[in-house]
């Protein structure tokens, strides 16, 4: 890495050091979306912490932890694949199933949700915390740009250049529709929002 060329075994060890840091959020942030998803796809209760414990942990060591020991990025292609396929499979169905024109018909209109949708100081911190959990992969890029067969500068450009477009469009979407369809009812995870009851919102559980 740069801070390894510059600073020697220190700057390594220091960018290392951060690269767990912001890891480990990340994986606090997934195992907690694991908990509270995969429980209602497979029909245990909510209140059941006992068993959502077990298939959180069994989740956890069978899946979970043999993705995240592979050596190489490049290995998990495949899996990376199917991710992107479910990720616009859920933004697909939120957009689609969301009750926007009710709740926009509810409020007295599109005008007055605006209104009613200025920057809140008491709340904008939450946001920001929100957001910045949210979006803890850029440890990754030089692993990612690694595995590259050829990680060559312009290709590195079309990589990164490509996955932001998609993952802005993909965020604006899920913002969009998931706070037209709740309003102040948002929940943080927003498939909590449906009744779990239907097959799309069982898909959409499924699919995250």
């Amino acid at each position: 890495t740069l801070a390894e060329s510059t600073f020697g075994r220190a700057g390594f060890l220091f960018v290392s050091a951060n690269m767990f840091i912001m890891s480990y959020g990340a994986m606090i942030s997934y195992l907690m979306i694991v908990k509270d998803t995969l429980p209602v796809v497979l029909g245990i209760s909510l209140e059941d912490d006992y068993m959502r414990r077990t298939v959180l942990t069994i989740t956890s060591l069978l899946i979970m932890l043999p993705l995240s020991c592979q050596r190489d990025m490049a290995d998990l292609a495949k899996t990376s694949r199917v991710s992107v396929l479910f990720d616009c499979a859920i933004v697909g169905i939120l957009a689609v199933f969301a009750p926007v024109k009710e709740n926009i018909a509810k409020e007295g209109g599109f005008i007055e949700v605006v209104k009613m949708s200025t920057i809140r100081p008491d709340t904008i911190f939450v946001g920001l915390g929100v957001l910045s959990f949210a979006f803890v992969c850029q440890h990754s890029a030089f692993i990612i740009a690694g595995s590259l067969a050829m990680p060559t500068r312009k290709r590195w450009s079309q990589v990164t250049n490509l996955s932001l477009v998609v993952c802005a469009i993909l965020a604006t979407m899920c913002g969009t529709f998931g706070y037209l369809g709740f309003l102040e009812s948002t929940d943080g995870n927003i498939l909590n929002n449906f009744s779990g009851d239907k097959i799309d919102d069982s898909t959409a559980r499924a699919a995250n």
